[in-house]
């Protein structure tokens, strides 16, 4: 077996917070994610795209820096509870803003990752700027690649060059396009034979329903975690099971890109 897959840190805990985001209300939602933790051990905390102000790419005065409420919020909550937090939020980079995927753990920044592909149909690309780069973090011994909603619908992005782990997407994936979600999050994971992570939002806002279905799929393409409704969903992944998959069927290696 892949001595990779033989270290002491071949598990890892992880909550995914499903919620109903309130509008432009960063303390509100602060405060509502830190009540849906509460007594829950896991770590690596995911939360929704821009999980402090809900799918709002238009208003200028939500921006912030990496010094800003939100990175600072999940330094001091990471930091408290040992363990690692990750979500999007509009940050002002120089002349630029990105929605950005910020990974922390226990109070320090691991790595963050710019939206690549803006959503032209709503009009994204008019308000921020795209990311250009792929990125991996590492949080105990797991190599996570973050994608930001819409990159699931490129699978390049995806691409398992790096012998990454976990694929992570945050979102606010709305229910008239719901069954292309669930179906995009277990082609990644067929395809790159890695854990798939999605974590939605629920609720209304402006006009649009989101359904949650935050799920998690094991390496083989098997739904091991999946909710329509605002809650935690805990799960423990295990190295192994991805070391077993890749073993039994060593597609991977037949790749020519």
């Amino acid at each position: 077996m892949n001595q990779r897959y033989l270290c002491p840190m071949s598990k890892l805990a992880v909550s995914i917070v499903q919620f109903n985001i309130t509008w432009k209300e960063k303390q509100t939602n602060f405060s509502r994610i830190e009540e849906m933790l509460h007594g829950i051990d896991a770590e690596l905390i995911v939360l929704p795209e821009l999980f402090q102000i809900g799918f709002c790419t238009d208003d200028m005065s939500l921006v912030e820096t990496m010094e800003g409420p939100t990175v600072s919020w999940m330094c001091t909550y990471s930091k408290t509870h040992k363990n690692a937090i990750c979500g999007s939020f509009l940050c002002q980079d120089n002349d630029l803003v990105f929605n950005r995927f910020i990974l922390v753990s226990e109070g320090e920044i691991v790595g963050h990752y710019d939206k690549t592909h803006l959503f032209g149909l709503g009009g994204e690309q008019e308000h921020i700027s795209a990311g250009s780069n792929k990125v991996d973090m590492v949080v105990k011994g797991f190599k996570i690649r973050p994608l930001i909603c819409y990159d699931l619908r490129f699978a390049y992005t995806s691409f398992n060059d790096t012998e990454y782990d976990i694929l992570l997407n945050v979102a606010n994936w709305p229910s008239q396009r719901i069954a292309h979600w669930d179906t995009l999050l277990q082609a990644r994971a067929i395809e790159n034979q890695v854990f798939v992570l999605g974590c939605n939002r629920v609720g209304e806002q402006d006009g649009h329903f989101y359904p949650g279905h935050s799920s998690v799929y094991a390496p083989e393409g098997l739904q091991v975690a999946h909710s329509v409704k605002e809650e935690v969903i805990s799960i423990t992944l295990d190295k192994r099971q991805i070391e077993e998959t890749r073993t039994k069927l060593p597609f991977l290696q037949d790749r020519r890109m």
